[in-house]
């Protein structure tokens, strides 16, 4: 399995993009103490075999300090997620390889929307979430992306459990409304 210091520093996630951006390696190393298991949990979801998994996050963390360069990243968290799907998603796709649908962002009532989010690149998904009013991408990444209860959502947001929940119905709405209208971009 991979190595893991047991003590990192204080520093947020953005704090280190912003050091690994500036040119400071050791930010990388910390970043992976930080995310290499999780972002291997992810692979091995989609992937099912531990070699090729542990490759496709190693090769992540090699290009990651270009990428940074080359990408804003508001959240790192939810973005090196987003990547490391990506990177997966590529290559069962070269493989032939199909994914269950159930590993793909859901939404947890409205039958047309999980359709249709389903049909939607991850790519297109990120960008759909981008343009959301502020109220409704926060909950959409915290309760999707960040799995967050109701209640975490509520409290990092500091909106009342109703308005979370708004924002959510809204939000998954808009993303709906943003993706059909879009389309899928081949």
């Amino acid at each position: 399995m991979f190595l893991r210091n047991k003590i990192a520093p204080g520093l947020s996630d953005e704090e280190l993009v912003a050091r690994l951006r500036a040119g400071d390696r050791s930010s990388l190393g910390m970043l992976w103490d930080r995310y290499a298991h999780l972002l291997f949990g992810v692979a091995m979801k989609y992937l099912k075999d531990v070699e090729v998994s542990k490759d496709a996050v190693m090769g992540l963390f090699a290009e990651l300090p270009a990428l940074i360069v080359a990408h804003e990243v508001k959240a790192f968290r939810p973005w090196v997620h987003v990547v490391i799907r990506n990177r997966c998603l590529m290559m069962l796709r070269k493989t032939g390889s199909t994914v269950r649908s159930d590993m793909a962002l859901q939404p947890q009532d409205d039958q047309g929307d999980e359709a249709v989010l389903h049909e939607a690149s991850l790519q297109e998904l990120e960008m759909a979430i981008t343009l959301l009013p502020e109220g409704q991408e926060a909950c959409i990444r915290l309760f999707y992306l960040d799995r967050k209860s109701y209640q975490e959502v509520a409290e990092r947001t500091g909106y009342p459990l109703e308005q979370v929940r708004s924002h959510l119905q809204n939000g998954r709405r808009n993303l709906r409304i943003a993706l059909e209208r879009h389309g899928p971009q081949h």
